[in-house]
């Protein structure tokens, strides 16, 4: 059965259409979808794949979609297009529906806006769900790029249909493409089709997403042509918390395609204990943050590009690159291993003026005899039990470290009168260390408290935990 479409009003007194599904009153919980592209709440529903989406939805939540002003059963008149009037809104529909607090679904271009209430009403918001999204329009595309699409779509409405729907379904047959570019076309006039794409490019939400409180998901395709994939990876490194999961797939449209992929991880996330069958096709602990005791053996610090992905028992977050997320991988991946700060300067990340001779204090001077008396025991040990591998590694730090006590020593051994750039090392390290560990706890807290207790810093670095605990870097 097709949901009830009723009216609402928007800003500048525009009736806008939206489309029920389920009762709006008791304990149901209530999931909105911001509004998408060129919408038609009739049209829409007729396709399968959005029926059979939106129904499992409806299954657990009451549902509730949106035609944004001048497109499908809203006022067709053409509104001036802005981020604060689609905030606007959507602020109009919650408070129409009654709603204390309302689940938000940001598809496509709803993203920036579903966004920008979560960051304003965090109150009314209890979870967000960001599906090929994006948080700066301006990046989407080079600007000439921008034009063209926009001036095609002006133009020649068909082939500008065309055009999107090559981007939105690369895949589909022609049959499908053809159904879905004439659903664009009834859904708005060719003007408004370009104001919308010109109001898609000009979104930016890129200050206020390091505002978001509320629990956020972020789906993505890997091939979406439309909103390319780093995209939604940079979404979900820029939310404090956000839980990000990769789909196969390059419909860019979330009911083309599999899309039952994309509602058993959004129900998962949603709905508290609910674990649908196919989320066994998902990336292995994508959804840790609603499934705690999934896959809580795997720990994962695992840098991607930019953006480095962190799992621990059974939880995961996304941060963005830091130098001190580098330092912590070194650590875990040699755990109970002394690393002189020097070593973790040397690192990729080093600056090109790093010192290549650094001069010690007495400090550092003591701790290297003490790690060299340390290292000639354990060459000992190794040779006595015939360990080659443990000797050689225990040789290549020591010929290091006497490499390094040489530098920092003049003609006798005379300590030579420089500033001491180990000691900045010790304290650059040590509290690039402490930042990423606080950057940590806000969206893993049990993981800071275990770096908390396992990680010490000095002029060797180390990751010592009570237990032996396995990562994946």
């Amino acid at each position: 059965m097709a949901p009830q479409i009723r009216f609402f009003q928007g800003t500048g007194g525009k009736r806008i259409a939206y489309a029920v599904d389920g009762p709006l009153r008791g304990e149901r919980p209530l999931l909105v979808f911001s509004a998408w592209w060129v919408s038609h709440l009739e049209r829409d529903f007729d396709d399968p794949g959005f029926r059979g989406m939106f129904g499992r939805f409806a299954e657990h939540m009451t549902v509730v979609r949106y035609d944004r002003p001048g497109v499908g059963l809203s006022d067709r008149e053409r509104p001036a297009l802005s981020l604060e009037g689609e905030l606007a809104n959507l602020e109009a529909l919650v408070q129409q529906l009654g709603a204390e607090r309302v689940a938000l679904f940001g598809g496509s271009c709803g993203g920036p806006p579903a966004i920008a209430y979560a960051a304003r009403h965090p109150e009314r918001t209890s979870h967000l769900v960001l599906y090929g999204g994006y948080a700066c329009g301006p990046k989407l595309a080079p600007a000439d790029l921008q034009q063209a699409m926009t001036g095609l779509v002006r133009a020649h409405w068909g082939l500008g249909s065309k055009a999107l729907t090559d981007l939105f379904a690369p895949q589909h047959t022609t049959d499908e493409r053809q159904r879905i570019a004439a659903s664009q076309r009834a859904s708005a006039s060719p003007e408004m089709a370009a104001a919308t794409l010109e109001l898609i490019y000009r979104m930016d939400v890129s200050e206020v997403l390091g505002q978001i409180q509320v629990p956020t998901l972020v789906l993505h395709r890997k091939g979406d042509r439309a909103i390319g994939f780093d995209h939604g990876r940079q979404l979900a490194s820029l939310i404090p918390g956000a839980t990000f999961v990769p789909l196969d797939g390059d419909a860019h449209l979330p009911w083309l395609g599999d899309w039952n992929t994309v509602a058993d991880a959004a129900l998962a996330f949603l709905v508290p204990g609910r674990q649908p069958p196919a989320l066994a096709h998902l990336p292995e602990g994508a959804l840790g943050r609603t499934a705690p005791e999934v896959h809580r053996d795997e720990n994962q610090f695992v840098r991607e590009g930019e953006v480095w992905s962190i799992a621990f028992a059974g939880r995961r977050c996304h941060l963005k690159h830091a130098r001190g997320l580098s330092d912590l991988s070194m650590l875990l991946s040699r755990p109970g291993e002394e690393i002189f700060v020097g070593k973790l300067m040397g690192g990729p990340d080093a600056p090109a003026s790093a010192p290549a001779a650094p001069v010690l204090d007495e400090r550092a001077r003591v701790d290297i005899r003490n790690r060299l008396q340390q290292l000639d025991r354990a060459i000992a040990d190794a040779e006595e039990s015939a360990d080659v591998v443990a000797a050689e590694r225990a040789r290549g730090e020591r010929d290091a470290l006497l490499r390094e006590l040489r530098s920092a020593t003049g003609l006798g051994g005379r300590r030579r009168a420089l500033v001491d750039p180990v000691e900045r090392a010790r304290k650059a390290v040590s509290g690039r260390i402490r930042d990423s560990i606080e950057k940590i706890r806000g969206a893993l807290p049990e993981l800071a408290h275990h770096l908390d207790d396992s990680i010490t810093t000095g002029s060797f670095c180390a990751y010592s935990p009570p237990r032996p605990t396995h990562w994946r870097v």
